[in-house]
């Protein structure tokens, strides 16, 4: 018996590449293949990077949701159904949004899939798969083993990802993160996490976890753990730590080459607004930023517009300090209204909200602002974002910015990455802007067209 695990894209931009940075390894597809008992034949395709073979015999399939990526999933699914394949549709999006989810398929799961999906797939072998299933939080992640074979000849970027944790403990109202894991984090094993990454034989890692740092305690365990294997590995952490010179020294020590941290804002009463005041209670953001880079670690920081304190000032001078503080890479963002989220509430509360189900619009494309501004009008929010990118990208700024001894031009490798990088995202600005929700390779150059939203109005 086969079943088809299907990673869909955010859509397609007529008559080009799809965006090379957003093409890394699907980790939680591995992790469900590894859940799968040994008589299902497991086959894989990622929609970011080959042709989905629509015609292939199979008994299931299933596709992991995300938000972006709602629409072209459900077009997936339908085509899947239509053949008489029924369709177990998981992820963020679904658990946030389990009507809608329930209408494309024939299964939802709910919460992770860790726990359910053994079970899912012996009631299907048994003709009895039930509608639902919700999965229960695990109190540890211990033996994960994904089964990374099934990214053989599949072009992903030359980094491996792993996972250490999952959730994190704090509360910003945009996460949908957050409203997914009520605001917790669930830690594996510290050796756990160090085997697996000798066991892959790389070299460079990302640990996906969306706050490496949010209890401080494990975060030193891993790096414990890490540090006699000679790796490199960056991840994702909040600004809060700065103050903790011993972490900073221990990651450095373990591998840790830089962090992606979520700086959002410069202005007091936003970061009270989206519950991150904690940002700068400990310091200035360009206190605990070379508190960073003293410990030798680079700074991916990441500013979201829209808030009520934002305007076309606001973003310049945003783009100003990622520049003079030489920050290896930096996003600017405005504002997304995930469903599920206490901010998706208030919007919506206040009428601001243009599009209810913004995701499920064929129409609608990367970089559209979604909802009414206070201070500029939504076209020109977006507009401004999109000129924050290409002023940061700009090659006075790349070059500026590379002069950091302490950190971007630390090692020759690390000048090497720095240049890759902030090259390949001046390359990707124009891959990102304007692309379609919900098109696929199969649907050549004409405008697509979905009813799929209109099922929801």
């Amino acid at each position: 018996m086969r079943v088809t695990l299907i990673y869909p894209s955010v859509g397609r931009k007529a008559g080009h590449a799809y965006v090379r940075a957003w093409q890394m390894e699907p980790l939680s597809m591995a992790l469900l293949a590894s859940l799968t008992p040994p008589d299902f034949d497991v086959r894989f395709y990622d929609d970011r990077m080959e042709s989905i073979p629509y015609d292939e015999p199979t008994e299931l399939v299933a596709i992991s949701v995300e938000t972006f990526t709602a629409l072209r999933a459900y077009r997936i699914a339908e085509r899947f159904r239509e053949r008489g394949i029924p369709v177990v549709l998981g992820g963020y999006h679904v658990t946030l949004c389990p009507e809608e989810a329930r209408e494309m398929a024939d299964a939802i799961v709910i919460g992770d899939a860790d726990t359910v999906w053994h079970q899912l797939l012996e009631d299907f072998a048994r003709g009895e798969m039930k509608p639902e299933y919700r999965g229960k939080k695990r109190k540890s992640l211990t033996n994960l083993q994904p089964r990374r074979e099934i990214f053989e000849g599949k072009n992903y970027q030359n980094i491996r990802l792993v996972e250490f944790a999952r959730g994190c403990n704090f509360k910003c109202d945009f996460c949908a993160i957050t409203a997914f894991h009520h605001a917790s984090q669930t830690h594996r094993p510290a050796n756990e996490v160090a085997a697996e990454m000798q066991s892959i034989g790389g070299r460079r890692f990302f640990i996906v976890d969306d706050n490496f740092v949010s209890q401080p305690e494990q975060a030193r365990r891993l790096c414990a753990e890490l540090a006699p294997l000679n790796v490199s590995w960056v991840g994702q952490a909040s600004i809060h730590i700065a103050q903790d010179t011993a972490l900073l020294k221990s990651m450095a020590e373990s591998g840790c080459r830089g962090v992606l941290i979520g700086m959002e804002s410069l202005s007091e009463n936003n970061l009270r607004q989206m519950g991150k005041e904690w940002n700068t209670a400990t310091g200035s953001f360009a206190e605990n930023l070379k508190r960073f880079r003293d410990a030798g670690l680079a700074v991916y920081g990441t500013f979201v517009f829209g808030y009520d304190d934002d305007d076309e000032d606001t973003i310049k001078r945003s783009v100003e300090f990622a520049v003079e503080q030489k920050l290896f890479l930096a996003a600017f963002n405005h504002l997304i209204p995930f469903p599920g989220t206490p901010l998706h509430r208030r919007l919506a509360a206040q009428n601001r909200l243009l599009k209810d189900r913004w995701w499920l619009d064929p129409h609608s494309r990367v970089g559209d602002v979604v909802f009414q501004p206070k201070q500029m009008s939504a076209s020109r929010l977006g507009e401004s974002c999109l000129e924050a990118r290409q002023d940061f990208f700009r090659t006075g700024s790349i070059w500026q910015r590379m002069m950091d001894t302490r950190a971007n031009l630390r090692t020759p490798l690390m000048s090497t990455i720095y240049l890759g990088l902030n090259l390949q995202g001046k390359f990707d600005l124009g891959l990102r802007q304007g692309l379609q929700f919900g098109r696929g390779p199969e649907d050549g150059l004409d405008p697509l067209e979905s009813d799929i939203g209109m099922r929801f109005q």
